[in-house]
């Protein structure tokens, strides 16, 4: 009723603008770049890009989130984050130990991790979403990478 571009949820731009110039959405209500969240964390990712642009900071821009979930299934705990379909574009990097329970994926592209998933073991987690997040290079380490973070890089 506001007359809003409405497609799967109010489509907003990188300002989290609406088609409205005076109203602007965040949240789980929003459309950005034809994606619906749906969960809370890109909502607070929202809200401080919008946070800072209602503060005068003009050129302050959403750019999207990187989804990770974590959670367990049937007891056995589940991380993922950032791209792991099969048809993504990348390299993928396989490890499983059924004896313990173990599987990874981690997908590699143009040398920056590009997505993990991990089930039994999810320790590294945390570690591999940040290096999704900040698109740090992994090539130094690539061939550890699938063991977790190298002794080199540990805090």
């Amino acid at each position: 009723q506001a007359g809003l571009d409405v497609r799967r949820g109010i489509a907003v731009d990188d300002g989290l603008g609406t088609s409205d110039p005076a109203i602007a959405a965040i949240g789980e209500c929003v459309e950005h770049r034809g994606f619906v969240y749906g969960l809370v964390e890109p909502g607070y990712d929202q809200a401080a890009v919008l946070a800072r642009r209602l503060a005068g900071e003009a050129d302050a821009a959403y750019g999207g989130s990187v989804l990770a979930t974590s959670l367990k299934v049937s007891g056995l705990p589940v991380f993922s984050a950032g791209t792991i379909a099969d048809d993504a574009p990348g390299e993928p990097i396989l490890f499983s130990d059924a004896r313990r329970g173990i599987y990874r994926k981690l997908v590699v592209q143009e040398g920056r991790l590009a997505g993990a998933l991990l089930i039994g073991d999810v320790a590294e987690g945390p570690w591999y979403l940040d290096l999704i997040r900040t698109g740090a290079p992994v090539a130094a380490f690539r061939n550890a990478l699938m063991f977790g973070r190298p002794p080199a890089l540990a805090a």
